[in-house]
């Protein structure tokens, strides 16, 4: 799979990577979450007694229907319109289709909603497969055709020191103890004091 941006093999992200950024994601839905909670609690005491109170759809409620909504077109319009989460775009991970075309809205739909479903059904197992899969693919993305890769590769550059220059010879240091000590030129007279 390549990259259509720099025409280089794409790394695919791994499961860790991965669920650092699902937590990531997880606590910004949960605070979307808490203000769609406060605005519906208004609109349910409004409908208490009418049609709208009750179960609408199996036993789901109202509010239980338009917070699962507000959860996953967090992560279909985000995934569909910049290929990319919050949580993913803080570990650099892009969603990318395995022939590296753009993501169609429909596939989108399908990966985040019932992918995402079937991943979590028996113990997130869908899930785990990632850090199995030789591609890193979660079963969400084995259904899609679709891979998480990291989005640009960051260049590193080394620092290097400038070296010393060397010293002479004459002037190197002697090591005496504790301390460095410059050798000192001995004068004749010294050396005649030695001898008597």
């Amino acid at each position: 799979m390549q990259n259509s941006y720099d025409n280089v093999p794409a790394t695919c992200a791994g499961f860790w990577v991965r669920a650092a950024a699902y937590a990531i994601d997880s606590v910004i839905v949960f605070f979307g979450l808490l203000i769609v909670r406060l605005i519906m609690s208004g609109v349910m005491s409004m409908t208490e007694g009418t049609a709208f109170s009750g179960g609408i759809l199996f036993q789901y409620t109202l509010k239980d229907i338009a917070l699962y909504l507000v959860q996953v077109l967090y992560f279909i319009l985000c995934t569909y319109f910049t290929g990319t989460t919050l949580g993913k775009r803080a570990m650099n991970l892009r969603v990318v289709s395995e022939e590296g075309k753009k993501l169609t809205l429909l596939n989108v739909v399908y990966r985040e909603t019932v992918g995402r479903f079937l991943s979590g059904i028996i113990l997130y197992i869908g899930y785990i497969i990632a850090g199995i899969d030789p591609q890193k693919r979660a079963l969400h993305d084995i259904l899609c055709d679709t891979r998480v890769i990291y989005a640009r590769k960051v260049k590193v550059y080394p620092v290097y020191q400038r070296p010393m220059p060397p010293v002479p010879e004459k002037e190197a240091p002697q090591k005496t103890g504790y301390h460095m000590a410059r050798p000192e030129r001995e004068s004749p007279a010294v050396h005649e004091d030695d001898r008597q």
